[in-house]
């Protein structure tokens, strides 16, 4: 695969491609490239709540229906995209689903689900795209702690994020650094509707052993990762050195859980109070005004 020359790129217009825009983290992202100047295309099953939620200031921003379950949906919004012949300087894959469920629970609409949102997806796009990315570009993975660490009751998902890394790390070795940089970011729990989602069904309280992070914070990192060279990162980065310690020792993971479980419930009710509270201080503050 060739990429576009230096030369090229000088004449390139900062254009973003992105999934998963109508969600926490991507909402922020795609407001902080406008705010740069970006030109945005969101790929959304949600075009119209995407335009309620990102308003364009110095950017342009678009939104263009794409169902990620559906390769052969994606296939053609792909080929559109390329036919607009726009040099992508930013591939930013933040769409993602998680169906907590122990292994014997397992549907197959749920692991296909799961499986082609946040591995088939990213895969495909990334493939079909790279006619169009510029030379120089960035391609943003964003993953989990669940990628590097095994996650209970969350098996397809955990193994999706696995698969995710592999693919990124893979990626990066096919092209120069310089020609194509490629990133990674794992998190730990985010204050997003995704967590309060995979909360009500059941999700690991090891999401609340460490304060869940704000969306703003983790779109401003991924921002300035996109700005440097090709890594991973790992946040909180404790989360990152302790679950590949546990890949290391397995048996590690093992041993901690009861203790990590006894502190995420503490977490998880301390996160509640403390959201609640400050609904009812907006409420209040809104009511005054």
């Amino acid at each position: 695969m060739k990429l576009f020359s230096c030369r090229e790129r000088a004449s390139v217009p900062s254009f973003a491609v992105m999934t998963g825009g109508t969600g926490g983290i991507g909402c922020e992202i795609a407001g902080l490239l406008l705010e740069q100047g970006w030109d945005v295309l969101l790929l959304t099953r949600q075009p119209h709540k995407a335009e309620e939620l990102i308003s364009s200031r110095n950017g342009r921003f678009e939104a263009v229906y794409c169902d990620l379950t559906k390769p052969a949906e994606l296939e053609s919004v792909s080929n559109a995209i390329l036919e607009r012949k726009k040099n992508i300087r930013l591939l930013i894959h933040c769409a993602g689903k998680i169906d907590p469920e122990m292994t014997r629970n397992i549907t197959r609409r749920s692991l296909e689900e799961q499986m082609t949102i946040n591995l088939t997806s990213p895969i495909l796009m990334t493939s079909q795209l790279l006619p169009a990315v510029s030379f120089g570009a960035h391609i943003v993975f964003v993953n989990s702690i669940a990628g590097v660490m095994p996650l209970q009751g969350s098996s397809v998902y955990s193994a999706t994020k696995f698969g995710l890394r592999g693919f990124a790390r893979s990626l990066a070795l096919e092209f120069k650094s310089e020609a194509l940089r490629v990133s990674s970011i794992f998190l730990g729990a985010v204050d997003t509707p995704m967590l309060e989602q995979e909360t009500r069904d059941g999700g690991s309280v090891l999401n609340f052993v460490n304060k869940p992070l704000s969306a703003r914070h983790v779109a401003n990192l991924i921002i300035r990762m996109s700005e440097g060279k090709g890594r991973e990162v790992f946040l909180p980065a404790l989360d990152g050195i302790f679950a590949h310690a546990c890949l290391i020792m397995p048996w590690l993971l093992r041993i901690t859980t009861p203790i990590l479980e006894k502190v995420g419930h503490i977490g998880m009710q301390r996160f509640h109070k403390n959201k609640k509270i400050f609904q009812k201080k907006l409420i209040k503050t809104l009511t005054e005004r």
